[in-house]
């Protein structure tokens, strides 16, 4: 184990992060605080539209597009394959619904996914497209399991590059040769991982990938991104469509239904520009940082937490192997972790429940003495 953080910053980052003040809070995976600076960010905004209305309209734009970038440098891809959406649901079903299915195709997905990149797919049964659920094998995505599954039909696979219940981080790497050894579209449901996992969708063949930011990101519900692949995205019919769907979107009183070349297509009408403001300002602060050290230093509170479970002979779900687990630590015992994580929240450790087991999700700010105190805590119950 190694804490790649001075003491000095994570004193100064905790600064941040008022919520310290009243909780141990390890449900990152869950709903997420925010941190002062995007409260800031959104003040900034509220005070600019209260004051000044649509006069500051550009500076808005101009900002909206650097956030654009900065999703881009995360993300190792275009600005213009960048389109901001809701919430992971909505930029998973854009894709489902705007690819033109023939009947008998097939797309592979995996049992125990969260639902966001479950029922859109499902939902394709009724166009006669055929949906194959590979197993998880001892809770992991095993590339033995998809290639059973894989005929001349498979035109799509979705896999979720965390596992929301055991926190098993799927190999990306491998799952995109295979889809690309087998002309198979790439989709990924990044939103336990986005911010605290590198991620290089070039790198790793992925043509979809939909989070948004009330988890890692450290940003409110209801803004997200989607990242659509040039080279797919003209297979891809936007289902929602608006004046911003097209080329000359400035141009009201000219009606040309010319549906513009990239991901910004998908943005219809009038953005969230309030969310993509807060949005932003929690990137901005992992991108300060660095994904690298803030993926490290998640992973040494998870070796932390692991420790403490082996010493309680409780049951770890979670793989111990770095490079298959990302901020999830999930673990149960001979008790009923409900009643477990209701005792935790009365003593203010918040922590979730997922598949029977205690699910914690610490992030870069929380400390080894948070740590200690969950497992205090829950000798103190049992």
């Amino acid at each position: 184990m190694a804490n790649n953080f001075t003491d000095k910053e994570i004193t100064e980052y905790r600064k941040l992060f008022p919520v310290v003040n009243d909780f141990i809070y390890l449900d990152h995976a869950g709903v997420a605080p925010i941190s002062t600076r995007v409260k800031s960010k959104v003040n900034d905004f509220l005070d600019i539209a209260l004051n000044k209305g649509a006069t500051k309209y550009d500076c808005f734009m101009e900002e909206v597009e650097n956030v654009r970038t900065n999703f881009s440098r995360l993300l190792n891809c275009k600005q213009q394959e960048i389109a901001f959406i809701k919430n992971t649901s909505h930029g998973l079903s854009l894709i489902a619904k705007g690819i033109e299915w023939r009947k008998g195709d097939s797309i592979i997905v995996f049992e125990k996914e969260f639902p966001a990149n479950l029922y859109t797919w499902l939902d394709l049964k009724r166009s006669g497209v055929e949906v194959r659920q590979a197993q998880l094998i001892n809770g992991r995505v095993q590339t033995a399991e998809i290639e059973k599954l894989i005929d001349k039909n498979t035109r799509l696979l979705s896999v979720s590059s965390v596992q929301f219940t055991n926190g098993y981080r799927a190999d990306l790497e491998s799952i995109g040769k295979i889809c690309k050894n087998n002309n198979i579209l790439f989709s990924v449901d990044a939103i336990q991982s986005l911010g605290i996992v590198p991620i290089d969708v070039k790198a790793l063949g992925i043509d979809f990938l939909a989070a948004d930011g009330h988890k890692w990101m450290l940003s409110p519900e209801g803004t997200g991104i989607l990242y659509c692949s040039s080279k797919v995205v003209k297979d891809v019919r936007p289902v929602l469509l608006g004046w911003k769907s097209i080329v000359n979107e400035g141009e009201y009183e000219k009606i040309n239904l010319e549906l513009k070349p990239n991901a910004l297509k998908f943005e219809e009408g009038s953005l969230n520009v309030l969310g993509i403001f807060a949005l932003g300002a929690g990137l901005d602060l992992l991108l300060e940082i660095g994904i690298e050290k803030v993926c490290s230093r998640i992973q040494y509170l998870g070796d932390l937490i692991i420790d403490e479970v082996k010493k309680r002979n409780f049951i770890l779900k979670t793989p111990v192997c770095k490079n298959e687990r990302a901020g999830i630590i999930s673990f149960y015992g001979s008790f009923d972790s409900s009643l477990l994580k209701d005792s935790l929240y009365s003593k203010n450790v918040i922590i979730n429940v997922r598949d029977g087991a205690l699910r914690a999700a610490p992030h870069f700010y929380n400390t080894e003495d948070d740590i200690g105190a969950l497992f205090k805590n829950i000798d103190e119950i049992l």
